[in-house]
């Protein structure tokens, strides 16, 4: 089902990207190159909670000095109704607004039940873990939540 696995997968991507770029004070995302950013989240519809469903998910992309742009997804259902494979529009970028904070700039996913999208949308970073994790977050009517670990390790100074 092409519900709202691309909703979650946008999250994830979104979180995933680390970039360093802010109007106050510039971050530097290191290393630059080729990344995957990796993990398991759970999407779903916000108020209905037998829509949830868990995907392991696979996002492949660049960092920069500025951020990640990710540019491919991969994802398969743990469990749950929806579908992981599908619905989120690529790329998606992330910058990083500190050491521990990265915004997505824009995250659109598509549903059977219409688009869901948010833009600066905040989520915690964790340096020693090269690890981003989305608290559960309502984008539209979707919602998602889970944890991404970028590799090769990524540290935004």
């Amino acid at each position: 089902m092409k519900y709202m696995s691309k909703v979650a997968v946008a999250a994830f991507a979104a979180v995933s990207m680390i970039a360093a770029a802010s109007a106050v004070s510039a971050q530097t995302v290191s290393p630059t190159g080729a990344v995957t950013v990796s993990g398991q989240l759970t999407q779903g519809l916000n108020g209905v909670s037998w829509f949830d469903t868990v995907c392991n998910t696979t996002f492949t992309g660049t960092a920069d000095a500025a951020g990640f742009t990710l540019t491919g997804i991969s994802s398969v259902k743990v469990s749950g109704p929806l579908s992981c494979d599908d619905g989120i529009q690529l790329p998606v970028r992330i910058n990083a607004l500190s050491s521990s904070q990265l915004s997505i700039e824009e995250l659109v996913v598509d549903t059977r039940l219409g688009s869901c999208s948010g833009t600066d949308i905040r989520v915690p970073w964790n340096n020693a873990n090269s690890s981003v994790t989305v608290p559960t977050t309502a984008i539209g009517f979707c919602r998602l939540a889970g944890t991404l670990t970028v590799s090769p390790a990524t540290t935004i100074n």
